[in-house]
């Protein structure tokens, strides 16, 4: 069967660069965790883990940041003096450290920058000790800001009195680093086609080391994009960030269900034809190393109005046969312990010995523990038989349905098989192999004669190679009787199998078979290498008609971990 595994993989859709090859970026662009779903998979239950760094990996936060000074620039220029910038990154997140680096040329007065902060509102000197050097990587103690102002000051200018304007110092700046821990300011997940729908937000910034899961409201949120109908189709988890920010594993862990409503060949109902006595067998794929967990599926079948009083078993190559051609005709007889209704067909076991056979099959009274020379009107039926092929051909059943039903009686009646042209093999086989059903009909004496009018004798059954005393053999054959009463034909037999393994299953009144993953414990994965086996539905039946399968159901549980980030 084909692969019913859910692809997964991650994509980041930006443009920014990890720190090391340990993380992986998530940003306002979005990381995309998208799954590719086959066709006949349920989602039960699904888990996404997501795990920050710690505060030894950072980012740099100038790239992403809104930079204003006070000369109107958007960048930092190194030709133009400020007295003063402004960095907006636009999400709250604790701060690690500053480096304003100054041009080495012209040369200017030592500075120092004095620092405020912000969160929306008026900004606000931080603590005590609020300036920063330059030409240093300076620390900062996890003060947490969305804004951050920078005034340049002389290095050794104090503090103006309360209520005296600043005195700011222009100068000129070659570079500016502002780092953050990497862990992601906020989070927010979105699930479904496209931008798919919102179903998580958190607006805090991830602690460092934590590890955010994601079941409940991500397995409901899937459920609600997966594919419908069980087709097969494309679901993506889009995670952002306003801020960029890092996560040093994504591990996802899914529980779903291969549910399989098709047979192998594609179709959702099946109709197979019966023979008499015969076997079909409908197949399923399935994988060969998961144990199945339900099966469900509805019979109904339509047969023939008919009763098999006797159903023989021959082997495929029967070692005895009556020899019917060159003038030699071939008889058994059936006795009838009370009137067993109306004989529509009878079917003989027969293989031919030249590639074309002609004749004649009919039923015959009884007269003197013989048949009688005339048969009876109405019962005579043409044997054609054409084999296709090299020699030797195989035996098989053939059937010969009468022009219209034959009432029959109490008693003995015969069948006798006649050949104009051509040669065929009437199997014999021992009662045994062929127990008659208790009731109307049984088999009795078969007879055989070597020319077409010469007199019917017995089969010498002490033939080389076989004891004394045998059981006598009879002809093989199937009468199909019309009861006389109407009665329902018994309903097929029904078996699952797997590799090896079978498993009797019985429907219910109205004609549903549904076994649980109790029932189902014998049914062992087969296992192994090559072609996985089917799991068949095989049905049999004595009587020949169609039996409709429909509503197939086969629920086969697979947990599945997928490490989207290597750590």
């Amino acid at each position: 069967m084909s692969d019913t595994r859910v692809g997964a993989t991650l994509t980041y859709t930006g443009t920014a660069t990890p720190p090391t090859p340990a993380q992986v970026p998530v940003d306002p662009a979005g990381l995309v965790v998208a799954l590719e779903v086959p066709a006949g998979v349920v989602l039960l239950r699904a888990s996404l883990a997501l795990r920050a760094p710690g505060d030894d990996v950072t980012v740099n936060l100038i790239p992403t940041a809104t930079l204003a000074t006070s000369t109107g620039q958007n960048v930092v220029d190194a030709s133009q003096a400020i007295t003063w910038l402004s960095l907006d990154w636009g999400s709250r997140r604790p701060l690690s450290s500053m480096e304003l680096t100054l041009p080495a040329s012209p040369t200017q007065t030592a500075k120092k920058g004095r620092l405020s902060i912000a969160e929306g509102g008026a900004w606000y000197p931080p603590t005590p000790s609020d300036t920063v050097g330059v030409n240093a990587v300076e620390p900062l103690p996890g003060i947490f800001a969305s804004r951050l102002l920078v005034e340049f000051v002389e290095a050794n200018n104090s503090h103006p009195p309360l209520g005296t304007p600043k005195t700011l110092s222009a100068t000129k700046l070659a570079s500016l680093t502002l780092r953050a821990p990497a862990r992601p300011p906020d989070l927010t997940a979105s699930a479904g086609t496209g931008s798919g729908a919102l179903f998580f937000h958190q607006a805090l910034p991830m602690n460092a080391r934590q590890e955010l899961v994601m079941e409940d409201v991500l397995t409901q949120a899937l459920q609600r994009a997966w594919p419908a109908n069980l087709e097969a189709g494309r679901v993506t988890v889009s995670l952002r960030a306003s801020g960029l920010g890092m996560f040093d594993r994504v591990r996802l862990a899914l529980d779903t269900l291969d549910d399989i409503r098709r047979f192998s060949d594609g179709a959702e109902e099946r109709t197979l034809a019966l023979d008499t006595d015969g076997t079909a067998i409908a197949s399923v794929s399935v994988p060969r190393d998961r144990a199945l967990s339900e099966v469900r599926f509805h019979v109904r079948h339509a047969l023939r109005d008919e009763h098999l009083p006797l159903i023989p078993r021959p082997p495929a190559r029967p070692s005895r046969a009556h020899r019917c051609g060159s003038g030699r005709s071939a008889a058994q007889a059936f006795i009838a312990s009370r009137a067993p209704g109306a004989l529509t067909a009878v079917d003989l076991h027969l293989r031919p010995g030249t590639r074309q056979v002609t004749g004649t099959v009919a039923l015959h009274a009884d007269v003197h523990d013989r048949p009688d020379e005339a048969p009876l009107p109405g019962s005579a039926v043409p044997l054609l038989l054409e084999a296709s092929g090299p020699p030797p051909w195989p035996a098989r059943w053939v059937s010969f349905t009468l022009p219209k039903p034959l009432a029959l009686n109490k008693g003995r009646w015969w069948v006798v098989v006649t050949t104009d042209e051509g040669e065929v093999l009437w199997s014999l086989i021992e009662p045994a192999s062929g127990t008659p059903e208790p009731g109307a009909v049984t088999p009795d004496t078969t007879l055989h004669r070597t020319e077409p009018t010469g007199p019917w004798l017995p089969r010498d059954s002490e033939l080389p190679g076989e004891a004394p005393g045998a059981a006598p053999l009879w002809a093989c054959a199937r009468p199909r009787l019309r009861p006389i009463a109407p009665v329902p034909p018994p309903p097929p037999r029904l078996q699952l199998r797997w590799g090896t393994k079978v498993l009797d299953v019985t429907p219910d009144g109205d004609g549903v078979v549904h076994l649980d993953a109790q029932a189902l414990a014998v049914l062992t994965p087969p296992g192994g290498t090559g072609e996985a086996p089917s799991l068949e539905l095989i049905v049999q039946s004595r009587v020949a008609g169609e039996v409709t399968l429909s509503g197939l159901q086969v629920v086969i549980p697979r947990q599945e971990t997928y490490a989207l980030f290597p750590r």
